[in-house]
Protein backbone atom coordinates (compact mmCIF):
# COMPACT_ATOMS: atom_id res chain seq x y z
CA UNK A 1 0.00 0.00 0.00
CA UNK A 2 1.22 3.49 -0.83
CA UNK A 3 1.58 5.68 2.26
CA UNK A 4 0.78 9.57 2.62
CA UNK A 5 1.78 11.18 -0.21
CA UNK A 6 2.63 9.26 -3.03
CA UNK A 7 1.01 10.67 -5.77
CA UNK A 8 -0.35 8.24 -8.23
CA UNK A 9 3.27 6.74 -8.94
CA UNK A 10 4.71 3.39 -8.48
CA UNK A 11 5.80 2.87 -5.20
CA UNK A 12 7.46 -0.22 -4.65
CA UNK A 13 9.07 -2.33 -1.43
CA UNK A 14 12.65 -3.42 -2.27
CA UNK A 15 13.11 -6.34 0.22
CA UNK A 16 14.89 -9.51 0.15
CA UNK A 17 13.77 -13.25 -0.14
CA UNK A 18 11.43 -12.14 2.48
CA UNK A 19 9.34 -9.53 0.94
CA UNK A 20 6.12 -9.92 0.08
CA UNK A 21 6.63 -8.57 -3.25
CA UNK A 22 5.76 -10.06 -6.48
CA UNK A 23 9.07 -11.02 -8.36
CA UNK A 24 8.05 -9.40 -11.17
CA UNK A 25 7.89 -6.07 -10.05
CA UNK A 26 10.76 -6.39 -7.84
CA UNK A 27 12.74 -7.29 -10.64
CA UNK A 28 11.14 -4.60 -12.74
CA UNK A 29 11.98 -2.10 -9.59
CA UNK A 30 15.92 -2.93 -9.64
CA UNK A 31 15.82 -2.46 -13.60
CA UNK A 32 14.68 0.97 -13.19
CA UNK A 33 16.92 1.80 -9.79
CA UNK A 34 20.47 0.46 -11.81
CA UNK A 35 19.63 2.26 -14.53
CA UNK A 36 19.09 5.32 -12.52
CA UNK A 37 21.92 8.10 -11.17
CA UNK A 38 22.48 9.63 -8.10
CA UNK A 39 21.01 13.45 -8.45
CA UNK A 40 20.62 14.81 -5.01
CA UNK A 41 19.84 13.89 -1.41
CA UNK A 42 16.21 15.16 -0.10
CA UNK A 43 16.99 14.39 3.22
CA UNK A 44 17.51 13.01 6.00
CA UNK A 45 16.27 11.67 9.64
CA UNK A 46 19.21 10.18 12.10
CA UNK A 47 16.24 9.28 14.90
CA UNK A 48 14.66 7.47 11.94
CA UNK A 49 17.96 6.36 10.37
CA UNK A 50 16.22 7.36 7.15
CA UNK A 51 18.13 8.83 4.09
CA UNK A 52 15.73 10.07 1.40
CA UNK A 53 17.54 10.17 -2.32
CA UNK A 54 16.26 11.49 -5.88
CA UNK A 55 17.38 9.78 -8.60
CA UNK A 56 17.00 10.22 -12.48
CA UNK A 57 17.43 8.87 -15.82
CA UNK A 58 19.24 9.92 -18.54
CA UNK A 59 15.43 10.71 -20.32
CA UNK A 60 14.62 12.76 -17.07
CA UNK A 61 12.28 10.27 -15.75
CA UNK A 62 12.90 11.35 -11.58
CA UNK A 63 12.63 8.48 -8.79
CA UNK A 64 12.63 8.69 -4.95
CA UNK A 65 14.50 6.34 -3.38
CA UNK A 66 13.55 6.01 0.60
CA UNK A 67 16.15 4.11 2.82
CA UNK A 68 15.38 3.04 6.40
CA UNK A 69 18.03 0.58 8.73
CA UNK A 70 15.60 -2.29 9.51
CA UNK A 71 15.07 -2.77 13.09
CA UNK A 72 17.26 -5.02 15.11
CA UNK A 73 16.18 -8.81 15.21
CA UNK A 74 14.73 -10.22 18.72
CA UNK A 75 15.18 -14.00 17.31
CA UNK A 76 17.75 -15.43 19.79
CA UNK A 77 19.43 -17.53 17.09
CA UNK A 78 19.93 -13.75 15.20
CA UNK A 79 21.30 -12.49 18.30
CA UNK A 80 23.60 -15.75 18.62
CA UNK A 81 24.91 -15.35 15.35
CA UNK A 82 25.12 -11.43 15.89
CA UNK A 83 27.49 -12.14 18.79
CA UNK A 84 29.20 -14.88 17.15
CA UNK A 85 30.33 -13.18 13.46
CA UNK A 86 30.16 -9.88 15.22
CA UNK A 87 33.96 -7.90 14.06
CA UNK A 88 34.73 -4.81 16.58
CA UNK A 89 36.82 -2.14 16.05
CA UNK A 90 37.65 0.22 19.41
CA UNK A 91 37.00 3.62 18.88
CA UNK A 92 37.71 4.35 22.39
CA UNK A 93 38.50 2.26 26.06
CA UNK A 94 38.27 3.31 29.34
CA UNK A 95 38.10 1.04 32.59
CA UNK A 96 35.81 -1.56 31.90
CA UNK A 97 33.54 0.88 28.93
CA UNK A 98 34.73 0.52 25.11
CA UNK A 99 32.78 2.03 22.26
CA UNK A 100 33.04 -0.24 19.03
CA UNK A 101 31.98 0.20 15.02
CA UNK A 102 30.69 -3.27 14.77
CA UNK A 103 30.77 -4.86 11.41
CA UNK A 104 27.86 -7.93 11.16
CA UNK A 105 27.10 -9.87 8.57
CA UNK A 106 24.25 -8.07 6.42
CA UNK A 107 21.77 -10.89 6.81
CA UNK A 108 21.61 -9.11 10.24
CA UNK A 109 21.67 -5.66 8.96
CA UNK A 110 18.87 -5.02 6.29
CA UNK A 111 18.16 -1.55 4.74
CA UNK A 112 14.61 -1.31 4.12
CA UNK A 113 13.73 0.47 1.24
CA UNK A 114 10.78 1.93 -0.97
CA UNK A 115 11.51 3.24 -4.50
CA UNK A 116 8.52 5.67 -5.78
CA UNK A 117 8.73 5.54 -9.81
CA UNK A 118 8.29 7.81 -11.79
CA UNK A 119 8.29 10.75 -9.32
CA UNK A 120 6.77 14.03 -9.89
CA UNK A 121 7.40 17.31 -8.41
CA UNK A 122 4.62 16.70 -5.95
CA UNK A 123 6.22 13.50 -4.62
CA UNK A 124 9.40 14.94 -4.57
CA UNK A 125 8.69 17.98 -2.62
CA UNK A 126 6.93 15.72 -0.15
CA UNK A 127 10.65 14.30 0.81
CA UNK A 128 12.88 17.29 0.79
CA UNK A 129 13.53 18.97 3.65
CA UNK A 130 12.91 22.60 4.04
CA UNK A 131 11.91 25.19 6.27
CA UNK A 132 8.57 24.54 8.21
CA UNK A 133 5.61 27.21 9.08
CA UNK A 134 2.43 27.29 11.06
CA UNK A 135 -0.66 27.75 10.03
CA UNK A 136 -4.26 28.66 11.94
CA UNK A 137 -6.89 27.69 9.93
CA UNK A 138 -10.14 28.72 10.52
CA UNK A 139 -13.25 27.31 9.68
CA UNK A 140 -13.85 30.16 6.98
CA UNK A 141 -9.78 29.37 5.83
CA UNK A 142 -10.70 25.86 5.02
CA UNK A 143 -14.07 26.87 3.28
CA UNK A 144 -12.10 29.64 1.25
CA UNK A 145 -8.54 28.48 0.66
CA UNK A 146 -7.96 25.05 1.44
CA UNK A 147 -11.14 23.66 -0.78
CA UNK A 148 -9.85 25.68 -3.49
CA UNK A 149 -6.10 24.18 -2.97
CA UNK A 150 -7.92 20.31 -3.06
CA UNK A 151 -9.46 20.98 -6.07
CA UNK A 152 -6.64 22.58 -7.49
CA UNK A 153 -3.76 20.04 -6.18
CA UNK A 154 -5.55 16.80 -5.31
CA UNK A 155 -2.97 13.90 -6.23
CA UNK A 156 -4.79 11.12 -8.32
CA UNK A 157 -6.14 8.80 -5.98
CA UNK A 158 -6.69 5.78 -8.81
CA UNK A 159 -4.14 3.64 -6.44
CA UNK A 160 -6.22 4.04 -3.94
CA UNK A 161 -9.51 3.19 -5.53
CA UNK A 162 -7.39 -0.06 -6.89
CA UNK A 163 -6.81 -0.91 -3.30
CA UNK A 164 -10.06 -0.17 -1.89
CA UNK A 165 -11.45 -2.03 -5.17
CA UNK A 166 -8.78 -5.21 -4.75
CA UNK A 167 -7.42 -4.52 -8.24
CA UNK A 168 -4.02 -4.35 -6.15
CA UNK A 169 -2.63 -5.41 -3.17
CA UNK A 170 -5.61 -7.21 -2.40
CA UNK A 171 -3.06 -9.97 -0.98
CA UNK A 172 -1.59 -7.21 2.12
CA UNK A 173 -4.94 -6.58 3.83
CA UNK A 174 -5.31 -7.24 7.35
CA UNK A 175 -8.88 -6.96 7.37
CA UNK A 176 -12.04 -5.88 5.61
CA UNK A 177 -15.44 -4.63 6.35
CA UNK A 178 -17.04 -4.74 3.22
CA UNK A 179 -20.12 -2.10 4.54
CA UNK A 180 -20.22 0.96 1.83
CA UNK A 181 -21.59 3.29 4.13
CA UNK A 182 -19.00 2.32 7.41
CA UNK A 183 -16.39 0.13 6.33
CA UNK A 184 -12.99 -0.16 5.70
CA UNK A 185 -9.65 -1.66 4.39
CA UNK A 186 -7.01 -2.33 6.73
CA UNK A 187 -3.85 -2.78 5.43
CA UNK A 188 0.10 -2.17 6.22
CA UNK A 189 1.36 0.88 5.73
CA UNK A 190 4.73 0.91 3.16
CA UNK A 191 6.44 2.37 6.21
CA UNK A 192 6.51 -0.98 7.74
CA UNK A 193 8.30 -3.74 7.05
CA UNK A 194 5.11 -6.38 7.90
CA UNK A 195 6.99 -8.03 10.23
CA UNK A 196 8.92 -5.86 13.38
CA UNK A 197 5.97 -4.74 16.05
CA UNK A 198 8.26 -2.43 17.49
CA UNK A 199 7.32 0.33 14.54
CA UNK A 200 4.12 -1.41 13.63
CA UNK A 201 1.72 0.96 10.93
CA UNK A 202 -1.02 -0.22 9.46
CA UNK A 203 -3.84 2.06 7.66
CA UNK A 204 -7.27 2.02 7.53
CA UNK A 205 -9.21 3.50 4.63
CA UNK A 206 -13.00 3.55 4.58
CA UNK A 207 -15.01 2.71 1.74
CA UNK A 208 -17.39 5.58 1.27
CA UNK A 209 -16.20 8.13 -1.02
CA UNK A 210 -16.78 11.70 -0.16
CA UNK A 211 -15.53 12.25 3.29
CA UNK A 212 -11.90 13.81 2.66
CA UNK A 213 -10.63 14.72 6.31
CA UNK A 214 -11.61 15.18 9.72
CA UNK A 215 -13.37 18.62 8.51
CA UNK A 216 -15.81 16.85 6.64
CA UNK A 217 -16.92 15.06 9.90
CA UNK A 218 -19.88 15.28 12.03
CA UNK A 219 -21.98 13.48 14.32
CA UNK A 220 -23.22 11.66 12.05
CA UNK A 221 -20.08 10.04 11.00
CA UNK A 222 -19.90 8.30 15.08
CA UNK A 223 -20.91 4.90 14.15
CA UNK A 224 -17.78 4.93 11.37
CA UNK A 225 -15.27 6.15 13.63
CA UNK A 226 -16.50 3.82 15.95
CA UNK A 227 -17.16 0.54 13.79
CA UNK A 228 -12.87 1.23 12.53
CA UNK A 229 -11.54 1.87 15.67
CA UNK A 230 -12.92 -1.36 17.37
CA UNK A 231 -12.80 -3.67 14.43
CA UNK A 232 -9.19 -2.22 13.44
CA UNK A 233 -8.03 -2.78 16.73
CA UNK A 234 -9.56 -6.40 17.30
CA UNK A 235 -7.80 -7.04 14.16
CA UNK A 236 -4.41 -6.23 15.02
CA UNK A 237 -4.43 -7.84 18.41
CA UNK A 238 -5.95 -10.94 16.85
CA UNK A 239 -3.03 -10.89 13.84
CA UNK A 240 -0.12 -9.58 15.62
CA UNK A 241 -0.95 -10.09 19.46
CA UNK A 242 -0.73 -6.38 20.22
CA UNK A 243 -2.90 -4.67 22.86
CA UNK A 244 -5.33 -2.19 21.87
CA UNK A 245 -4.14 0.31 24.88
CA UNK A 246 -0.47 -0.30 22.75
CA UNK A 247 -1.77 1.10 19.80
CA UNK A 248 -1.98 5.06 19.12
CA UNK A 249 -4.83 5.58 16.31
CA UNK A 250 -4.76 8.93 14.46
CA UNK A 251 -5.21 11.15 11.32
CA UNK A 252 -3.19 13.57 9.87
CA UNK A 253 -4.19 17.24 9.31
CA UNK A 254 -3.91 17.84 6.77
CA UNK A 255 -3.73 14.90 5.43
CA UNK A 256 -1.20 14.10 2.24
CA UNK A 257 -4.65 12.43 0.24
CA UNK A 258 -8.00 13.09 0.87
CA UNK A 259 -9.87 10.37 1.26
CA UNK A 260 -10.28 9.78 5.35
CA UNK A 261 -7.81 7.05 5.93
CA UNK A 262 -6.56 6.71 9.77
CA UNK A 263 -3.36 5.38 11.28
CA UNK A 264 -2.48 2.37 13.51
CA UNK A 265 0.84 2.38 15.30
CA UNK A 266 3.08 0.59 17.93
CA UNK A 267 3.24 2.94 20.86
CA UNK A 268 6.90 1.85 20.87
CA UNK A 269 7.38 3.48 17.34
CA UNK A 270 8.08 7.39 16.83
CA UNK A 271 6.53 7.70 13.39
CA UNK A 272 7.01 10.16 11.19
CA UNK A 273 4.22 13.02 11.60
CA UNK A 274 3.21 11.46 14.70
CA UNK A 275 3.46 15.04 16.24
CA UNK A 276 0.79 17.35 17.75
CA UNK A 277 1.30 19.26 14.53
CA UNK A 278 0.50 16.38 12.23
CA UNK A 279 -1.27 14.29 14.31
CA UNK A 280 -5.37 13.93 15.56
CA UNK A 281 -5.68 11.42 17.95
CA UNK A 282 -9.48 9.26 16.54
CA UNK A 283 -10.68 9.17 20.28
CA UNK A 284 -9.80 12.91 20.56
CA UNK A 285 -12.27 13.57 17.14
CA UNK A 286 -14.61 11.09 18.29
CA UNK A 287 -14.98 12.55 21.89
CA UNK A 288 -15.13 16.35 20.07
CA UNK A 289 -17.81 15.42 18.19
CA UNK A 290 -19.81 13.80 20.87
CA UNK A 291 -19.74 17.22 22.62
CA UNK A 292 -20.51 19.51 19.42
CA UNK A 293 -21.82 17.51 16.39
CA UNK A 294 -20.37 20.14 13.51
CA UNK A 295 -17.09 20.68 15.67
CA UNK A 296 -14.75 20.48 12.69
CA UNK A 297 -17.14 22.21 10.73
CA UNK A 298 -16.45 25.10 13.26
CA UNK A 299 -12.87 24.75 15.02
CA UNK A 300 -10.05 26.24 14.07
CA UNK A 301 -6.86 23.91 13.52
CA UNK A 302 -3.25 23.86 13.68
CA UNK A 303 -0.67 22.39 11.33
CA UNK A 304 2.63 23.20 9.91
CA UNK A 305 3.42 23.41 5.88
CA UNK A 306 7.09 23.53 4.37
CA UNK A 307 8.05 26.98 3.23
CA UNK A 308 7.76 25.32 -0.70
CA UNK A 309 3.82 24.27 -0.23
CA UNK A 310 1.38 25.50 -2.25
CA UNK A 311 -1.44 25.50 0.35
CA UNK A 312 0.95 27.91 2.59
CA UNK A 313 1.25 29.73 -0.67
CA UNK A 314 -2.16 30.37 -1.06
CA UNK A 315 -2.88 31.50 2.79
CA UNK A 316 0.18 34.12 2.52
CA UNK A 317 -2.03 35.40 -0.67
CA UNK A 318 -4.63 35.30 1.13
CA UNK A 319 -3.30 37.30 3.83
CA UNK A 320 -3.93 34.79 6.66
CA UNK A 321 -0.45 33.94 6.74
CA UNK A 322 3.08 36.18 7.51
CA UNK A 323 4.78 36.40 3.89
Amino acid sequence: MKGDGENGSVATEIRGAQGNVSETKENAAQTWLRAAKFKEVLGSDSSHKSLFILVAHESGEQGVLLLNKSPFSENVEDIAALIESAELSEIMKNDIFGSYDVIIPSKLNLVKSTLIYPANEKVIAKYRQEEKYIIHETAEDYNTITVEYIKKYQMDLKWLHNVLSKESEAERIIFEDPDPHNGFILSPDIKWDGTSMENLYVLAMIHRNGVRSIRDLTADDLPLLENVRSKSLSAIKEKYGVRPDQIRAYFHYQPCFYHLHIHFVSLKYDAPASTTLAAVLLDDVINNLKIASDYYKRATLTFARKRSDKLLEMFREAGRCEP
